[in-house]
């Protein structure tokens, strides 16, 4: 009888990640450093001493010189208008982030209800950059070597007034679109709300306290300061679950409280409870103008 052959089950690739599809941007969207984010990017690029072949760009994107870019991870590709009839074609590379810094960040992102509030609303948090640098990376260029920009250009100077000039287009659609900025760092707006959802339908730790809370000297007169109206109490508007005000703006807004729960400032605590039922009241009259209306008979 012959002897069977021994058959090797084959293994199962390994799945690789899919990589962000490219974001094609067209049309000329308005003039940049309406938001302070596309500010912060005009500034890094400027910090980095460019001198006139910065100045030269600004003056194509003002003309509208760059008629599409394509944005994806680590790579920005845009054709822009010069004085031949086909454009030229640029391309801009910025490392992105590795999935270690990208889980820091993230990390950092969650512990705060603020950020996720602020960025729901399409805006980026004041402070993102020191939730970058806690993680020992940046979320802009931190050096002009981080760039690698090319054109075919006959142009030999880099920037040249095309590459330049893609650099402000692209801080206009920042403006837009603050989360531009992460996918060219490696991360699409879905994965980054994505982080969000999972950590809040975990829930969130709830420890209770050690001790009791930590009683300090109540200054009076500060006190009555803390609670004091700033400006005109006439000007308080009614109650709208869709706004888009920061929940927690009005006691952030008292500065620092002089009552101390276990060492920590008792406003952020009644900051975390002012986004917390915000949430709670959004969630509730989502649900009611979404939920169908009984047909009547």
């Amino acid at each position: 009888m012959e002897p069977k052959r021994k058959t090797f089950q084959k293994l199962p690739a390994k799945v690789k990640p899919k990589p962000i599809p490219a974001i094609t941007l067209t049309g000329q969207p308005h003039p940049a450093q309406q938001t302070w984010w596309s500010q912060r990017f005009i500034e890094v690029l400027e910090s980095f001493k460019l001198g006139s072949r910065l100045a030269r760009g600004k003056t194509y994107a003002q003309e509208g010189k760059v008629l599409k870019i394509a944005l994806t991870n680590g790579l920005v590709q845009a054709a822009v208008q010069g004085s031949r009839k086909a454009s030229y074609r640029v391309s801009i590379k910025l490392e992105p982030l590795n999935d270690s810094a990208w889980r820091m960040v993230l990390q950092n992102l969650t512990r705060k209800a603020i950020y996720a509030s602020e960025m729901l609303m399409d805006r980026m948090p004041t402070d993102i950059e020191s939730v970058f640098e806690m993680a020992h990376c940046s979320l802009f260029p931190a050096r002009l070597d981080d760039l690698r920009s090319e054109c075919d250009c006959p142009d030999w100077s880099n920037p040249c007034k095309h590459i330049a000039a893609t650099y402000y287009v692209l801080a206009q659609h920042f403006d837009l679109d603050p989360f531009l900025i992460f996918i060219w760092r490696g991360r699409h707006k879905t994965q980054i709300l994505e982080s969000f959802r999972t950590y809040w339908k975990q829930g969130r730790p709830r420890g209770v306290p050690a001790q009791a809370p930590t009683r300090v000297p109540l200054d009076q007169d500060g006190l009555m300061r803390y609670w004091q109206i700033n400006g005109d109490p006439g000007n308080g508007a009614a109650l709208d679950p869709f706004s888009k005000s920061v929940p927690d703006s009005a006691i952030r807004q008292l500065g620092v409280c002089p009552i101390q729960l276990n060492g920590q400032d008792l406003g952020e605590f009644l900051a975390e409870a002012y986004q917390e039922t915000s949430d709670q009241i959004r969630g509730w009259t989502a649900s009611v103008l979404i939920a169908p209306k009984p047909v009547s008979a």
